[in-house]
């Protein structure tokens, strides 16, 4: 049977995915959670007594790469494969193999071409993805590990135990994310200065002062402005759709809605025609400016996976859940089925009010908290 697990990272995403077809079983994890989580990754890998068939990294934040980096650095101390095959976007011009990246937005040394020493903010993200890549060189050189950093959509492989065809980003989002992390190698020296499923009842009285989600819902993320850093790791960020026997999920990483929606349509889905699958895993953990009406009537689903402990950012946002529940093709007759996998009281003190009580039966909602493993028993 096909699972999902879903790992509780703090504000970060990290899944590790059994996937069964015509017979053939296989592992793949999609992202390892913030620095500090690698260990929770290891823990579920261990649990299974696998090694991954695939590991896909969706971008290089620090909140989806930084777990990875933890468990990758640990199996690079004993030639380990970390997965039989990689996907990451990190540069393959990395002249980081020699290299001790920070870690942080901390000052690093520069010295340029006629000696002179200056210090520079690095950017945290596109270091991280230059140190992965160090790691990974690394074991493609000493192991059987496979890496693929080419990924944009329109990118399909059939594996015996699923199919996955990528849906975003374009090309040129790759080639904005790989110059940011060129630049990030540039300024660097060698030495850096720092470094289950508990159903929820909501019967709370509606605030009446918090904007209703039919009016929430008409609201247009704007498009990822190029000349932001963060904006432009999230539009490069790598969203897919996997297959297997008696499972599909559409992962859609920290990626932006208008790249999707324009790769949908391309592929010919309409809001007559949509994409249908078992679940959705929430673009960038809830956030507003990351899920819109205009994809979600591509979409047919009724699954939704939201991954934050809302910490740091205080996602999710409602305005995410008035697209899911309002969007104009959504069917009200089905039942909405939201996963949290930490406490939704816990999310509300630190995100806000975005499920208001009355709205469940309102909406035709139920919302599942403490999840660690899909589909529910």
């Amino acid at each position: 049977m096909s699972r999902i697990h879903f790992l509780p990272v703090k504000y970060g995403d990290s899944f590790v995915i059994e996937c069964d077809k015509a017979g053939n079983h296989g592992v793949v994890v999609v992202d390892g959670g913030p620095n500090g989580c690698g260990k929770i990754l290891q823990a579920k890998l261990d649990e299974l007594g696998r090694t991954p068939d695939l590991m896909v990294l969706t971008h290089y934040d620090d909140d989806h790469i930084g777990g990875l980096i933890q468990y990758i650095k640990t199996c690079s101390k004993t030639f380990k494969l970390p997965a039989r095959e990689i996907w990451a976007n990190c540069a393959t011009y990395v002249q980081a193999a020699e290299m001790q990246v920070p870690m942080s937005k901390e000052m690093v040394e520069v010295v340029d071409e006629n000696g002179k020493t200056t210090y520079v903010q690095a950017d945290r993200s596109a270091a991280q993805a230059v140190k992965l890549a160090r790691f990974v060189d690394y074991l493609t050189k000493n192991t059987e590990l496979s890496w693929r950093d080419d990924l944009v959509e329109g990118i399909s492989k059939k594996y015996p135990f699923a199919s996955i065809e990528v849906v975003s980003p374009t090309e040129h989002g790759r080639e904005l994310a790989i110059g940011k992390q060129e630049i990030a190698a540039a300024k660097m020296k060698t030495k850096s200065v720092g470094l289950l499923g508990d159903e929820v009842k909501m019967d709370a009285p509606v605030e009446e002062d918090i904007r209703p989600l039919e009016e929430l819902a008409l609201d247009v993320p704007k498009p990822p402005s190029e000349k932001a850093d963060a904006q432009v790791a999230n539009a490069a960020s790598v969203a897919f759709v996997l297959r297997c026997d008696d499972l599909s999920i559409l992962m859609l990483g920290d990626c932006y809605p208008h790249n999707v929606v324009d790769y949908l349509r391309k592929k010919g889905y309409t809001p007559l025609h949509p994409l249908v699958v078992d679940y959705v895993k929430v673009s960038h953990h809830g956030s507003m400016h990351n899920t819109s009406n205009e994809l979600l009537d591509l979409i047919k689903c009724n699954h939704y996976i939201i991954s934050t402990n809302g910490d740091k950012f205080g996602h999710p946002d409602r305005e995410v859940f008035a697209h899911i529940l309002c969007h104009p093709n959504r069917n009200r007759k089905e039942k909405v089925h939201l996963y949290f996998n930490y406490e939704i009281a816990t999310l509300l003190k630190k995100s806000g009010r975005f499920l208001l009580g009355g709205e469940m039966a309102k909406y035709n909602f139920v919302a599942h908290q403490n999840v660690s493993v899909l589909p529910l028993k």
